[in-house]
């Protein structure tokens, strides 16, 4: 129950035996942060809630400020000014000084900073002590002592939330507004060292979340990250060169299975940590599906194997042409003496269509996986691939959207796309049907496949029926269903099935102790945790397809969860994800109002080159914006931070104060 506090500007005190709170406030996801550890205070935007009459509202105010005060950049006096003299304030508060300070001048100084700062940090973190000044001034004197417990503080913003990595995005978006690329890039090298390719191929859900579209549209923020690849000054793979690796042999070996996006940046920030790691890979290249799976007009040859050099600089070691379940198992690494296993192997069995007398042995009949990987390989060995006739591509996902625009490269006839639903139900990038539109390839929307057509042992064509939707179901999703007697042919010599991926079950055996879930998938845990002690898994093994976006993010989560392991015991807990999912059930960040007047400004578009120049070429299509584009973009971005926190009795576990980061090393 709430004791007392200011929420959204109204007082509640419930000291008296009252039991008042926020109207739409969410207190079951505020009762424990972690098991066993209670939630004594939240502070945030909307000002405070003590839970716990014990805590001394100057400690913990003292504690949230200094963040506040940490995270102020400095480019507005009011926030820089105001921050610094409410730490200062409190700080003699606490420390027993309390009374030579002004407090109307603190306050006053704290009111002016939420009406004239130029971000959501200036405007919003002045709320807590505004709230408990103006209500619980005697109570704030009073018990004024330093905080006891524990504290976890973030500072994020919806894109940020929206980030599966958590990027500070609208940090290096400042520093691209300033003109420092090379600073831009830390930043987000302390979340994965595979900036130039998921500058490029990145889905952006964060654009999806950005508050700019209450105004016009979102920041442009993967194609700034792309600018900010390209204009550090060297490429960002150079960065690592000659770096001094931080292994620390006394400490527990880790072995990374898998060189796909989770694999890399699970094995990139243990070795930040200084674990000793060794990767394995089936491949004789890094990157997974990220290398295999995305089509070189999307992502350059060579780009993404040249980021994965960071892992070398750092003192990872490569163990290449190795197979899971054929040239090791689980077992035998931890026989080899590693203490630790992450498993990174990916979805890398596509789906069949698995229709009635589906024949696979078919000519021209090949799931979307395979057919990306033979594309890949002939490309790299320097052929050119090619497909005669026509091509039937079955899906609408970005992986159905790689292949039609592939197949348009090399095939000699026409490209088309079926899918079961509408457009706007498709997972696929808008931009990226857009873009496929634009080279020629012909949509089919509400059209399923019934049977496959062949002769002679090869694709003859596709049986395909015309869809209806349905009703809404419970989950508010539109059902679809054939439309009786619609039924056609559409003859094409290939048909691509791009509707899913799946784990090759064949890698594990009894002894390894790595259960599946009923998807298919590994089982893992929040904390990543597999069924067996020391494993851990992420990525699209164990969510199934995710985005390269998403594998970087569980890659590094895993990470932290294998040091917690290690150094800990413990299978992690990590407090990020549980401060995300108290922003989520709590809708703290649901005031979608500017918190600045804003004006509309268009956002910048990015060049290409023209369709006739993709011509049986794979040619990279999007370009990076000019030095100019990329400041006005970067101008855009209204920073509408806002900084959350917790208190608890005791101790929080993975609460890294002093987390070690790229810019510490370098």
């Amino acid at each position: 129950m709430i004791r007392y506090g200011v929420w959204n500007g109204i007082k509640y005190d419930n000291t008296l035996g009252d039991d008042k709170a926020p109207e739409g406030l969410d207190l079951k996801a505020l009762k424990n942060f972690n098991p066993g550890n209670p939630i004594d205070v939240v502070i945030g935007n909307a000002g405070f809630l003590v839970f716990d009459d014990s805590v001394s509202l100057a400690g913990v105010l003292l504690g949230y400020y200094e963040k506040v005060s940490e995270a102020s950049c400095g480019r507005c006096t009011p926030c820089r000014t105001g921050s610094r003299l409410i730490e200062l304030a409190l700080r003699d508060l606490v420390e027993g000084r309390g009374a030579a300070v002004d407090w109307d001048h603190i306050y006053e100084s704290a009111e002016q900073m939420m009406l004239t700062s130029l971000c959501g940090i200036g405007r919003t973190a002045p709320a807590a002590f505004v709230g408990a000044m103006k209500h619980f001034r005697e109570r704030l004197f009073e018990t004024a002592e330093p905080m006891r417990g524990d504290m976890f503080v973030t500072i994020t913003a919806k894109c940020i939330e929206a980030c599966p990595a958590h990027v500070n995005v609208p940090r290096y978006i400042d520093y691209v507004r300033d003109g420092h690329p090379e600073l831009a890039a830390g930043v987000l090298l302390n979340h994965y060292p595979l900036v130039a390719t998921c500058g490029r191929v990145c889905v952006r859900p964060c654009e999806a979340a950005c508050r700019r579209n209450e105004v016009d549209k979102p920041i442009a923020i993967r194609d700034i990250k792309r600018w900010v690849s390209d204009n550090t000054g060297v490429p960002i793979h150079e960065l690592f060169n000659g770096m001094k690796p931080t292994v620390d042999r006394s400490k527990a070996r880790v072995a990374v299975v898998g060189a796909g996006p989770a694999g890399l940046n699970c094995a990139y920030h243990l070795l930040l940590m200084g674990y000793p790691v060794d990767i394995y890979d089936k491949d004789t290249k890094a990157g997974g599906m990220a290398l295999r799976g995305i089509p070189p007009y999307r992502l350059p040859k060579g780009l993404l194997q040249q980021e994965t050099d960071a892992i070398t600089e750092l003192g990872g070691v490569w163990h290449y042409g190795k197979r899971l379940g054929k040239d090791f198992s689980v077992s035998s690494l931890f026989e080899e003496g590693y203490a630790a296993v992450f498993l990174g192997i990916g979805c890398a069995e596509g789906a069949y269509l698995g229709l009635p007398g589906e024949n696979r042995s078919l000519c021209g009949y090949q799931n979307g996986i395979d057919f990306l990987l033979n594309v890949e390989t002939q490309l790299s060995e320097g052929k050119t691939p090619t497909l005669e006739g026509d091509v039937v591509v079955v899906g609408c996902g970005n992986v159905a959207m790689d292949c039609c625009r592939s197949a348009r490269r090399i095939a000699t006839g026409k490209v088309h796309v079926v899918y079961r639903r509408t457009r706007n139900e498709a997972s696929a990038d808008q931009e990226e049907i857009d873009a496929a539109i634009d080279e020629g390839v012909e949509f089919h929307f509400l059209t399923n496949p019934t049977a496959i057509n062949g002769e002679d042992g090869r694709v003859t064509g596709v049986r395909l029926t015309r869809m209806e939707l349905t009703e809404k179901d419970a989950r508010g999703r539109r059902g679809v269903r054939a439309v009786e007697g619609s039924e056609f042919d559409l003859s094409c010599a290939t048909i691509i099935a791009a509707i899913g991926q799946k784990v090759e079950r064949d890698v594990f055996s009894e002894a390894d102790g790595v259960l599946l879930n009923r998807w298919g998938t590994i089982s893992v845990t929040p904390a990543l945790a597999t069924t067996r002690p020391g494993v851990f898994a992420g990525g699209d093994c164990a969510t199934g397809p995710t985005t390269l976006i998403g594998g970087l993010a569980q890659g590094e989560k895993a990470a932290y969860s294998i040091d917690e392991y290690l150094s800990r015991g413990s299978v992690g807990f990590t407090p990020r994800s549980r401060m995300g999912e108290i922003i989520r059930d709590c809708k703290l960040l649901e005031d979608v109002e500017p918190v600045t007047p804003v004006r509309t400004a268009a956002r910048q578009k990015v060049p290409h080159i023209s369709v006739q120049d993709r011509e049986k070429n794979f040619c990279e299509v999007d370009l990076t914006f000019t030095d100019e584009q990329a400041r006005l973009e970067a101008q855009r971005c209204m920073r509408c931070y806002r900084i959350y926190a917790v208190v608890t009795p005791r101790p929080i576990p993975g609460n890294y104060n002093n987390k070690r980061t790229v810019s510490s090393v370098f």
